[in-house]
């Protein structure tokens, strides 16, 4: 069987979960394309990528990105809205394919700060994997609700130890087999992924492969006096950029007003040429098209107003020799009350 690992941070660590468990599955396929500090909808990303680059489908997809989605809803950078039709359109995706998904879901290290946030996103998970009968594996579940700090080397990453329990617990949770999702009604896609391929660009612009242990495709590169196009329809909701030591703050044109943007994150200082899907907090519309642009005018490009970002870091790049590697944007249709609404009396019917 071809196993397919997506996961965050703890997925990718050495003699973590993912590195056990592959170890176990000795008589099947696993191939880990891990990412930290992104969510389910990097998930969502990632699968209608490999299906637009035409990857061989898995026989089943092991999700690991409740963690994740958990801190990023606790600072403020997505909402919860967004985590649940990402969440579904997975489901869609699977569904349609025939693939199994196992819904794998970690959590951080106990703390009060995070219980609200925490519990929100684990009730979405829940209530997805009810409805569309998805298994899923909960870490209280591994440890028989004496989850403690003990397990953890840090607040959001297990320990060797711990590890081991989860790739044990996922390895004999596959023995019973793993479906795909059920079907649901007919529905319109929420989300549209352009990648680099669909832009349009002027000036200094360049498009170029890029890879790395994580990710690989076409970037387009930006430097100052460069803009792209990018059609689409809806919100903006990430942004698959590539931050190196010359990344600089570039501008992005909405529909509705124009903000400025910094790809640079202090995560930098462990990798240095850093792949990452971006999580606009601003509420940035697409009628048709949105625009991506390095200015050459620094001045005019501070004075609007900033879309920040979890863990932003400062550019060091003299402001002229700065550039933007870009690999795509997701928009997303976001539900109506009326849409929610009506899916929830069918869910409970």
């Amino acid at each position: 069987m071809k196993i397919l690992l997506l996961g965050g941070s703890n997925a990718g660590i050495k003699d973590g979960w993912a590195v056990q468990f592959a170890q176990r599955a000795q008589d099947h396929e696993v191939e880990n394309r891990f990412l930290g500090a992104v969510g389910s909808l990097y998930g969502l990303m990632a699968l209608l990528k490999r299906a637009r680059d035409g990857a061989e489908a898995p026989d089943l997809i092991v999700f690991e990105y409740c963690l994740n989605d958990i801190l990023l809803l606790d600072a403020d950078v997505l909402e919860p809205a967004l985590i649940e039709d990402a969440l579904e359109a997975v489901m869609d995706f699977c569904a349609h394919a025939g693939i199994g998904l196992f819904l794998l879901c970690l959590e951080p290290r106990p703390a009060d700060r995070q219980r609200r946030a925490k519990t929100r996103v684990q009730r979405i998970y829940r209530k997805a994997a009810q409805r569309r009968s998805v298994a899923a594996l909960w870490l209280s579940e591994v440890f028989e609700r004496r989850l403690g700090p003990a397990q953890f080397q840090d607040e959001n990453h297990l320990t060797t130890g711990a590890a081991k329990r989860i790739a044990d617990a996922l390895l004999a949770a596959l023995r019973l087999g793993v479906p795909a999702p059920s079907h649901r009604h007919s529905a319109p896609a929420r989300f549209s992924y352009v990648d680099a391929a669909e832009a349009r660009f002027q000036g200094p612009c360049a498009l170029r492969a890029l890879s790395s242990r994580v990710f690989d495709g076409d970037f387009l590169e930006i430097s100052r006096g460069g803009a792209s196009v990018w059609p689409g329809e809806g919100r903006l909701a990430g942004l698959m950029l590539r931050s190196s030591d010359d990344s600089g703050v570039f501008k992005i044109q909405g529909t509705n007003a124009a903000f400025r943007k910094s790809p640079r994150s202090q995560m930098q200082e462990l990798v240095r040429h850093l792949m990452l899907l971006h999580y606009p907090t601003r509420r940035i519309l697409a009628r048709g098209e949105i625009e991506i642009a390095m200015p050459e005018d620094e001045r005019d490009l501070m004075r609007l107003p900033e879309d920040r970002g979890l863990l932003i870091a400062p550019s060091i790049a003299p402001f002229e020799k700065q550039t933007l590697d870009i690999h795509g944007v997701i928009f997303w249709r976001k539900k109506t009350f009326v849409e929610r609404l009506r899916d929830f009396f069918r869910s409970v019917g």
